[in-house]
């Protein structure tokens, strides 16, 4: 299964970006209107956090330093925090077994896949919001595409997106996927 792989892939995507964000560009705005570069960061941060919580089924909120004061490492905690989320993936002993979300049970499987497409969505956003480079691997969009409409009903009336914008029926993945998830593909910091 390709799986876990594209799990991978994805968390390489926002690396990268998050990597190459300067100091100056923490306060700059992304394509969601609510948040900022840091709290697009945090937002990304705290769910690989969720990651081991989630698998094992423990329900307290894990302890987040939130790199707010002086001194405080953003990169380092995602480098922490999705490294220690891979570790429990690899470690999964069952893609069929059952994990609780706040939406409700689902396979660990859907789940993977779910962080799969935030992953690769915000790291779109952190992109943009930066100016650093927004293309992908093709597989990893076409994966996370083909998921995200496999299961459209239940990810994006969750209100984990924005609303899903329209595109021409001829597109290509990463525009449709951007669409589906309310971002739309021109989107540039104004």
């Amino acid at each position: 299964m390709m799986l876990l792989p594209i799990y991978r892939s994805a968390v390489h995507q926002f690396d990268v970006r998050v990597r190459a964000v300067r100091p100056e560009q923490w306060s700059a705005s992304t394509p969601d209107d609510d948040w900022d570069v840091h709290r697009l960061v945090r937002h990304v941060i705290l769910g690989q956090r969720l990651v081991p919580q989630t698998l094992d089924g423990t329900e307290a909120e894990p302890a987040i330093p939130w790199a707010e004061e002086a001194g405080g490492d953003l990169v380092k905690d995602w480098a922490d925090a999705s490294a220690t989320a891979v570790e429990a993936l690899t470690a999964l002993d069952s893609w069929e077994r059952t994990v609780t979300l706040p939406v409700g049970e689902l396979p660990a499987q859907e789940y993977l896949w779910r962080l799969a497409t935030d992953l690769t969505v915000h790291a779109w956003d952190l992109a943009r919001a930066i100016g650093a480079d927004d293309n992908f691997p093709n597989d990893l969009l076409g994966a996370v595409l083909d998921q995200l409409k496999e299961f459209a009903d239940g990810w994006l009336t969750a209100g984990q997106y924005a609303p899903s914008i329209p595109v021409p029926g001829c597109t290509d993945d990463l525009t449709e996927l951007l669409a589906l998830t309310g971002r739309n593909r021109w989107w540039r910091r104004s």
